[in-house]
């Protein structure tokens, strides 16, 4: 019998581009690494038939990245069709941004740190960080690349401290303390829901002047930082806004 070995950036690559969303994500240049690694990891696991690290498959993304960016690649098209509940779901949250705690989940921490490494040349020196954090599990990131820039933002704790004031000083980034990070989580993928969520968060905030320090989003996900002390009026704001009754 043949059983085939499939490695994780072989794996990686395959779901990648077999999903349109994901892939002009990345060939657009703003994409979220590590809200696309949570996403398929388990895609990723199955496929290597083994339990995969979450910095293994940031780094095999950011690889394909590059390769993408540098050269082009035509994903392959995707026919998977989304069943009658999930449709309804969709439906709905395109009608209307209410939700249930069924249907999605908001999640706020506490005490955030933003690094913006504008730095060209800092795209290899964060490369080679992430295959040295690559089997730890306690440094919980999340990356997103642009054509000119990557941002780090990580909660804001002591091992952590210690690996931003490194790659900071390497890259010249520059550090914004201070903030804190609302995640609002959808459990379908629906991405004209998540334009109007975005909608209906960037309204309630602007009308009670709730400044957003940046915004990252997948379609299935919405990361939010802000400054700390205007955070948790923000999450009851976007709470009773979501899930009311």
């Amino acid at each position: 019998m043949y059983v085939r070995d499939v490695s994780v950036p072989q794996a990686v690559k395959e779901i990648i581009l077999s999903n349109e969303l994901y892939s002009k994500a990345i060939k657009s240049g703003i994409a979220n690494y590590t809200a696309i690694a949570n996403k398929i990891q388990p895609e990723v696991e199955s496929s290597a038939g083994t339990k995969v690290n979450i910095g293994t498959i940031v780094v095999a993304i950011k690889r394909l990245a590059d390769m993408m960016l540098a050269n082009g690649f035509d994903n392959r098209e995707n026919n998977l069709n989304d069943n009658d509940d999930d449709n309804d779901k969709k439906e709905s949250l395109i009608r209307s941004p209410s939700l249930t705690p069924q249907e999605a989940r908001m999640k706020l921490t506490g005490s955030i740190i933003d690094v913006d490494l504008a730095n060209q040349e800092s795209f290899t020196i964060v490369n080679d960080m992430l295959n040295k954090l690559a089997r730890e599990d306690w440094f919980d990131f999340n990356l997103v690349r642009t054509a000119e820039k990557i941002r780090i933002v990580t909660e804001d704790m002591i091992n952590s401290r210690k690996i931003i004031a490194s790659l900071t000083e390497d890259c010249q980034g520059k550090v914004t303390e201070g903030l804190s990070k609302i995640t609002i989580t959808l459990f379908y993928e629906n991405m004209e829901g998540i334009r109007r969520l975005l909608f209906g968060i960037f309204d309630i905030l602007g009308n009670h002047k709730i400044a957003i320090h940046n915004v990252f989003f997948t379609s299935n996900e919405i990361i939010l930082i802000l400054e700390r002390n205007h955070a948790v009026r923000a999450y009851d704001l976007l709470q009773n806004m979501i899930f009311k009754k």
